[in-house]
């Protein structure tokens, strides 16, 4: 079964993209990372315990591995 999700992300905030993205496709956690010129900005969102440990683990593997 497909489902068809339309998300309308003008004039929203990191932060409330990922809020709106783990309410509507139901995930225990999401990561939103993107780069702008020579700087990356990473930010987590999650649902349940699960969700925090994974985002958590996710970015710290993330951040050690742009470390030079």
């Amino acid at each position: 079964m497909e489902r068809q999700i339309k998300l309308s992300i003008e004039n929203l905030t990191d932060e409330q993209v990922l809020k709106e993205f783990v309410k509507r496709f139901d995930c225990d956690g999401a990561i939103l990372i993107y780069k702008d010129d020579d700087q990356e900005f990473g930010f987590g969102r999650w649902r349940n315990s699960g969700g925090r440990k994974w985002v958590n683990n996710l970015l710290k593997v993330i951040n050690g591995a742009s470390t030079p």
